[in-house]
């Protein structure tokens, strides 16, 4: 698709209906955000263009399926920057989960001989799913980054229950951000936003993709070292880190 959507020729009724006018509402507020928040946009494009240039014509990679959840990584990394710059806060967070849990399954696959086949016969019978469930839980997932690099751990798991706070998991945090009420005399009227404006939520979820997208590029560099120093990503990642 040409990123010239503005110019386009809208379909007869687009807008007409809650649903294509929302789309239409978050599309306004993702080039709102291009705009006023040039920084955090293009500390967001820095990171993506790190994802794209790890992944871009990789061939007989040292680890398979690290390789394939790099790549599946990086797409939740879009889809949470795609939701945040366009407002929708808690709606980030779920994504921004999967993005580190990939990279975090990736590594613990990559550090214990054995699980990968684990993991790729997860639904052959209950006793396998029941092997994946307790081996892949997240407490044994950040114990093998904690192994590999203490304070990456450290740092990935408090941005992984930050996740859970605001937005991966119903909790208070989450849903009373992106709360509203009106009192009148005798009546209170609750609603909820479902896009932020530049407000401090917007800010607060555009910078948690920033962190977690380089925690979760940090977390594959554990796995594909080689190429992430050849093509310096490895330093480009540490002098992103002064920004967050």
């Amino acid at each position: 698709m040409s990123t010239k959507e503005t110019s386009a020729k809208l379909p007869p009724y687009w807008g007409d209906d809650t649903l294509s006018e929302f789309v239409a509402a978050s599309f306004a507020n993702t080039l709102a955000t291009f705009v006023r928040r040039k920084g955090e946009f293009k500390l967001l494009q820095r990171i993506d263009k790190c994802f794209v240039s790890i992944i871009d014509g990789i061939s007989n990679p040292s680890d398979f399926l690290g390789a394939i959840l790099l790549i599946r990584s990086h797409s939740a990394y879009r889809g949470a920057a795609r939701l945040a710059i366009s407002g929708q806060v808690p709606d980030t967070f779920p994504l921004l989960r999967t993005c580190l849990e990939y990279a975090l399954y990736a590594l613990h696959i990559n550090r214990n001989p054995g699980l990968g086949e684990t993991w790729l016969r997860r639904h052959d019978d209950e006793a396998s799913l029941k092997a994946v469930r307790n081996k892949f839980a997240n407490a044994a997932v950040i114990k093998t980054l904690e192994g590999v690099d203490a304070n990456l751990g450290s740092s990935v798991k408090a941005l992984y229950e930050r996740t859970i706070d605001f937005g991966a998991h119903p909790n208070e945090q989450g849903v009373a951000g992106s709360m509203t009420m009106d009192e009148t005399p005798g009546r209170k009227t609750f609603g909820g936003v479902q896009l932020h404006g530049d407000d401090l939520a917007m800010v607060h979820g555009l910078k948690t993709t920033a962190q977690i997208g380089v925690g979760a590029l940090s977390i594959f560099e554990r796995i594909f070292e080689t190429r992430f120093r050849l093509l310096a990503i490895d330093s480009e990642l540490m002098h992103m880190r002064g920004f967050l």
